[in-house]
């Protein structure tokens, strides 16, 4: 202050009129903001510098929106939620565990982008609303891609279909669920009669390469009712389940209420790949390679049993599971007490594999077993081939049914199976004249008198263990030529599973409204949903 200027007071105002913090601190953002320099949008410079500026802050918009849309279609992403954990847990174990999930799930194209993004806002606010289903139900193969725009970008279907198809040799250790834990190799080739001859080389893949559509009863196609044929060339053919014909004399009746009931599906790669991305092992399957590879020892009586007993129970919890599991404990102790005290350590071992197992093929939460979602790739753990080989789908000409079905034979998709100890040698090679005879399977004693083959004819192409795949079964025990008028004593005497060894539910279904063998794929009941059938039992061919 110089001279003659009159003193600045600075008026303080009382704490009434004191700004509030908020307002404090957003002065003085303002103020900092006002001291940023500013170019003046007037000038060239100016304008050059918000340009970039409006490009920079654009771009960094677009890649962060990029990746957010991005990590939306990752198993990361779809796994966040609690609901999807059973297909996380099958999606780590698959061949396609680095295929991301909108890979297969997702159309190519902006309309299948946005068609996912609805359907995945329905599906959260399900979560959030706490209405979705338990377990979550595998997707109508109707709401996926087609097959042309997922499978077949990475698998070309000429290499699987020529010349018959690759051939596929599998080997697989299973083991008994008797005392010892019997071992048995299974030997077998994926592909039918004709190696080496293409014109009569049909391989499993056959299927995609013709035209081969089909009726089911449900979403997931677990039943076939009607199966119509067209190859390239050739005629079309028509089959129909014998569980849907009303009178065998004219089941144009039948299908035709099938096709008003159920859409007509063109057979494709999913039909049988169907957990291509979600395959879970059954916890018999599970518990095989946990014995072939040793982390459960085959030294403890029937572990394999007891595993597979406790693995398919119904629990609430994972601890309530882990409970049952760790009795395995309680039963060792009382039934085998030297086991229990001389190989504790494999007992317990057992029982952690066991409880590592469960919590992959199940979760309760979800109301998901091993059994959950029927994988038809083979027919070992669900019908798959035997939805429609399963000898009950007959031929349709001019209307009425025929004699002939569709092919259920063992060799119809591969050799038959080697079944034995150790691995055995598998046929490759052409059938003789002898074996196209139907009865051959029966009247083939007549030719041979001896169990084993070697030095005979018979043993340019079958080992023992070959024979041994019946010969050791009650299969061959049944009195076949008492089977059409006294069949109930013949199975009395051999037991149902010396007919399940060659025969379907679905065979015995043709005469018998109530099931007579036992069912080999115990599986959930499909939903109410589901189209159910109300015919009478069918008259079909002797």
């Amino acid at each position: 202050m110089t001279d003659g200027e009159l003193p600045i007071v600075e008026r303080v105002a009382p704490d009434d009129e004191q700004p509030e913090p908020g307002r404090r601190r957003f002065a003085r953002i303002r103020a900092a903001v006002g001291r940023i320099p500013r170019p003046s949008f007037h000038t060239r410079r100016g304008r050059f510098i918000a340009l970039i500026l409006v490009a920079g802050f654009g771009s960094a918009l677009t890649v962060a929106g990029v990746t957010a849309v991005s990590w939306t279609e990752t198993a990361d992403f779809c796994g966040r939620c609690h609901t999807m954990d059973p297909e996380l847990k099958a999606y780590a174990m698959s061949a396609h565990r680095e295929v991301p999930c909108a890979e297969c799930h997702v159309e190519p194209g902006a309309v299948g982008w946005v068609k996912a993004k609805i359907n995945g806002t329905r599906q959260l606010i399900g979560v959030l609303t706490g209405t979705f289903p338990t377990p979550i139900p595998a997707p109508d193969h109707a709401d996926l891609p087609p097959t042309s725009a997922t499978c077949i970008r990475c698998h070309d279907p000429k290499t699987l279909v020529a010349n018959g198809g690759p051939v596929k040799l599998v080997i697989q250790e299973k083991f008994r669920e008797d005392e010892p834990n019997t071992k048995d190799t299974i030997a077998l080739v994926l592909r039918p009669a004709g190696f080496g001859t293409p014109s009569l080389a049909r391989g499993v893949h056959w299927h995609i390469d013709s035209e081969v559509d089909y009726i089911a009863a449900d979403t997931r196609a677990q039943t076939i009712d009607y199966v119509a044929i067209k190859e390239a060339g050739g005629e079309a053919e028509e089959f129909i389940a014998s569980s849907q014909v009303t009178t065998a004399s004219d089941v144009q009746p039948d299908i035709e209420r099938l096709s008003a009931g159920g859409d007509l599906r063109r057979m494709d790669c999913i039909d049988c790949h169907n957990r291509a991305g979600h395959g879970v092992p059954t916890p018999d399957q599970a518990i095989d390679d946990s014995l072939s590879n040793g982390t459960i020892s085959d030294d403890l009586p029937y572990v394999k049993r007891e595993g597979v007993d406790r693995l398919t129970a119904d629990y609430a919890s994972v601890e309530d599971a882990d409970r049952a599991i760790a009795g395995l404990r309680t039963f060792y102790a009382a039934r085998y007490p030297l086991v229990n005290r001389l190989q504790g350590q494999k007992v317990d071992a057992a029982i952690t594999k066991l409880q590592a197992i469960y919590r992959l093929v199940a979760t309760p939460d979800m109301k998901v077993t091993g059994t959950t979602y029927p994988n038809n790739l083979g027919h070992q753990s669900a019908p798959g081939c035997f939805r429609c080989h399963d000898g009950a789908h007959y031929k349709v000409v001019d209307g009425a049914l025929t004699k002939e079905t569709i092919p259920s034979a063992c060799a119809t998709c591969h050799t038959f199976p080697q079944i034995g100890a150790t691995e055995s040698g598998v046929l490759i090679g052409q059938r003789p004249a002898s074996h196209d005879d139907r009865l051959w399977v029966f009247s083939h004693k007549s030719s041979v008198n001896a169990l084993d083959p070697a030095g005979t004819t018979c043993g340019a192409c079958h080992t023992r263990t070959y024979c041994e795949s019946c010969h050791d079964t009650a299969a061959v025990k049944v009195k076949h030529q008492d089977m059409m008028f006294n069949h109930a004593a013949v199975i009395a005497e051999t037991g149902y599973q010396a007919c399940a060894y060659c025969h379907q539910p679905a065979y015995c279904a043709q005469c018998h409204a109530d099931p007579v063998l036992p069912d080999p794929f115990p599986h959930p009941a499909p939903s109410p949903s589901a189209s159910t059938s109300t015919s009478p039992t069918p008259s079909v061919p002797p």
